[in-house]
């Protein structure tokens, strides 16, 4: 089942999608135009199938250029900016992918440079924030004010662990305190949380969060970490709340 499917088929609970083009980063102008291409594509093919209004893009840019010697950046930059314009006029979003596995803070700061300059003339541009990270809160407190849109999400592969050995871990309540301060700076600022986690708990805070701060229902939404709806993402959107299951491919 292609990505596109997946999505109109969560479309049908009233489940809205992000799609996450998985791939290496480009070696060449040749790849990172491919890749350009592909994503505009999606968004194209979205559109003819009646499904890219609330459509959300993970958008990787080490897929589009940002790697290559020389001009990668402004490369990649450049098709960020064409990516970000098509999914405008289709009625989706983009979100940019950080770097899952590092905690790089140059890294980090190369993306949400990017997000700036896109954010300029994408004003929904979104961006991925790990909450485990130890510099995260104060991004999140900056993001928060300028009202962008920030998902949330815990390390890579922690959705993964049971809950039983996750309580094991040293680190779980760590990551779940950290999650849950990210949150509540997130939530009380004008921007548009994404909170992408499985965790009954932390799901229920965000609905707690949501009522001290006066949030419309609409103003933030609950994202899943992998592509199946949990039982309690089904029944948020049931009631009201938005919802979006996560759906990758591999080129």
């Amino acid at each position: 089942m292609d990505a596109l499917t997946r999505a109109a088929l969560a479309a049908d609970d009233r489940i809205l999608a992000t799609i996450d083009r998985l791939g290496p980063a480009a070696a060449d102008s040749a790849a990172a135009d491919a890749a350009t291409r592909a994503y505009l594509t999606l968004l194209d093919l979205a559109d003819r199938a009646g499904i890219a209004e609330d459509l959300d893009i993970c958008l990787r840019l080490p897929a589009i250029g940002w790697e290559i010697p020389h001009d990668g950046e402004k490369r990649a930059r450049d098709n960020a900016a064409e990516i970000c314009a098509r999914a405008g006029a289709v009625g989706s979003t983009v979100t940019l992918a950080t770097d899952g596995h590092t905690d790089d803070p140059a890294s980090v700061d190369e993306v949400l440079g990017a997000l700036g300059d896109l954010r300029r003339v994408a004003p929904t541009t979104g961006v991925t924030l790990r909450a485990d990270l130890r510099r995260t809160p104060a991004d999140c407190r900056e993001l928060a004010r300028s009202g962008a849109r920030v998902r949330l999400r815990l390390r890579p592969g922690w959705h993964l662990v049971r809950r039983s050995a996750a309580s094991a871990d040293p680190t779980f309540h760590d990551q779940r305190r950290g999650f849950a301060a990210c949150l509540g700076i997130l939530m009380a600022g004008p921007g548009y949380p994404m909170i992408a986690t499985q965790d009954l708990r932390l799901m229920a805070l965000t609905t707690r969060l949501a009522v001290r701060a006066g949030r419309h229902p609409d103003s933030f939404e609950f994202q899943t970490v992998r592509g199946t709806p949990r039982r309690e993402h089904r029944r948020l959107a049931a009631t009201g709340y938005r919802a979006r299951v996560y759906v990758s491919y591999r080129r």
